[in-house]
C-alpha cells in the first residue's frame, strides 16, 4: 500500500518537476553550443519542446517503474534452486540437494532456518504434478489449499481468488469515472483493464511450462512462450500476473497524468476537427435558411396575390411563372418602405443607448398627444351643436315645399 501511495505521489509531481529542470538544462546547453536563445514560454515552440521533453521523462519513469516492480517480486521456488520452471523431477532433486548443502541451518545458523524450511516444504509438495501445476499459476498459496486434490479443484479455487482483484479494480474504475469529470481517458482505462483481464486469463489457462505429464483438462495443447517468458525465463505464471497488476496500476495513473500534456487535443478537442464541424453546421444552417426564405417568399407572394387588384381564379395561380413578377412597381415600393420601417422600428426597440431613449421618448410623446386628442374630442362631442345657417334652412324649407 505504501509503495502504491509513493507511486501516485511520484506521478503527480515528479514528471513536471523533472521536465522543467531537464528543459532548462537543454536550453542552456543549446545556447552555449549553438548560440540559440531559448523560446519564450508562451510560444508554440516552447510548448513543443516541453511536450517532447515530457515524453522523454515519462518514458524513463515508466522504465524505472517497470524495473522496480519487476525487482520487487519475490523469487519463486525454481529461482531459489537455480533451475528453470520446465525442469524435470530429477533436476529439481539434484538442485535441492545442492541447496541443502549450501543453506542448511547447520551451516548458516538459525538465520537461514526459515528459508530452508520454506524451500523444503515446497520441494516436497511439488513432487505431486497436480500441486506443481497449481503452484506455477497461483503461487505459494496453493500449499495451504489442503481441501483441493484434483487439477480442476485447484484451478477453480485459484480463479475465484484471482477474480476478487478484478472485481475490486473494476468497481474502483466505475466509481472513479462516476465522481470525476467526464474524460476520454476513462475509455482508455477500461480498455487497459480488459487487456489485463484477457492477458491474465490467457496465462492462467495456458499449458504449464513445467515438465508435467499431459493433462486432459489444460495441458493437452502445445505450450507457447510469451514475451514475459522470454524476458524472465526463470519466472512462472503467478509472477507474471503480479507484474501485470503493477504495470496496470502505474499505467492507469500515467494515463491520467500524462495524457493532458502529451495529447492536449484529446482533452480540449482538435482545432481542425472543430473547424470542420463548425463548417458543416454552417452549411446545414445556410441550406435551412435558404429553404425557409423560399417558403416564406412563396407564402408572402400568395398573400399579396389575394389582395392584388387584378382578379384571378385559383386555377390560374399555378400557371403563373412567378407571382412576384406581376406586382406593380408602386405596390413593391410601398411594401419596401413598410418593411424598412418595421426593420428600423425593431432595431430601435432592441438596442440600448441614446437612440433607444430618444425612441421611447418620441413614442411616449405621441401616445400622450393621442390621449389628449381623444379627450378633446370627447369634450367637443358633449358641447351643444351650433344652429344651422339661414341659407341652409331656406334651401331645406324650399325643398320641402316643392315636394308637396
Amino acid at each position: 500500500m505504501s509503495a502504491a501511495l509513493l507511486r501516485i505521489i511520484g506521478w503527480s509531481y515528479l514528471p513536471d518537476f523533472a521536465t522543467k529542470q531537464a528543459l532548462r538544462v537543454i536550453h542552456q546547453t543549446s545556447f552555449s553550443i549553438f548560440h540559440r536563445p531559448p523560446p519564450d514560454p508562451r510560444t508554440p515552440a516552447y510548448a513543443l519542446h516541453y511536450r517532447l521533453t515530457f515524453a522523454a521523462v515519462v518514458l524513463c519513469y515508466l522504465i524505472y517503474n517497470f524495473l522496480d516492480a519487476s525487482g520487487s517480486i519475490k523469487n519463486n521456488f525454481y529461482e531459489l534452486l537455480g533451475v528453470y520452471p520446465n525442469s524435470s523431477d530429477a533436476t529439481l532433486k539434484t538442485a535441492f540437494r545442492g541447496f541443502a548443502r549450501k543453506y542448511h541451518p547447520d551451516r548458516v545458523g538459525p538465520s537461514g532456518e526459515a528459508l530452508f524450511i520454506e524451500v523444503r516444504d515446497a520441494f516436497e509438495a511439488l513432487k505431486d504434478p497436480v500441486v506443481r501445476f497449481a503452484y506455477d499459476r497461483f503461487g505459494p498459496d496453493v500449499l495451504k489449499w489442503k481441501e483441493c486434490t484434483t487439477m480442476r479443484e485447484y484451478l477453480r479455487r485459484g480463479l475465484l481468488s484471482s477474480s476478487l482483484y478484478h472485481i475490486m479494480t473494476g468497481a474502483g474504475l466505475i466509481l472513479f469515472s462516476a465522481i470525476g469529470k467526464p474524460s476520454p481517458i476513462a475509455a482508455w482505462r477500461y480498455l487497459l483493464f480488459l487487456c489485463l483481464f484477457a492477458s491474465e486469463l490467457y496465462l492462467l489457462l495456458a499449458p504449464s511450462p513445467s515438465a508435467l505429464p499431459p493433462s486432459p483438462f489444460v495441458d493437452a495443447a502445445a505450450s507457447h512462450a510469451t514475451i514475459l517468458d522470454v524476458v524472465f525465463p526463470k519466472r512462472i505464471v503467478y509472477q507474471h500476473v503480479l507484474l501485470l497488476h503493477q504495470v496496470f496500476f502505474f499505467l492507469s495513473v500515467a494515463l491520467s497524468r500524462v495524457a493532458p500534456v502529451l495529447f492536449p487535443s484529446l482533452m480540449r478537442g482538435d482545432p481542425i476537427m472543430d473547424q470542420q464541424i463548425v463548417r458543416a453546421m454552417a452549411e446545414r444552417l445556410g441550406a435551412l435558411a435558404k429553404t425557409t426564405e423560399l417558403e416564406f417568399s412563396i407564402m408572402l407572394d400568395t398573400e399579396l396575390l389575394a389582395i392584388h387588384e387584378t382578379p384571378m381564379v385559383t386555377s390560374e395561380l399555378s400557371t403563373l411563372p412567378r407571382p412576384r413578377e406581376i406586382l406593380k412597381s408602386d405596390i413593391m415600393h410601398t411594401l419596401t418602405m413598410e418593411m424598412e420601417d418595421v426593420v428600423v422600428e425593431n432595431k430601435l426597440k432592441s438596442e440600448v443607448g441614446p437612440v433607444k431613449t430618444a425612441w421611447d421618448f418620441a413614442v411616449d410623446k405621441e401616445m400622450r398627444k393621442r390621449v389628449q386628442g381623444r379627450r378633446l374630442q370627447e369634450i367637443a362631442d358633449k358641447l351643444p351643436s351650433q344652429p344651422p345657417e339661414t341659407g341652409q334652412v331656406k334651401i331645406y324649407n324650399r325643398a320641402r315645399s316643392l315636394s308637396f
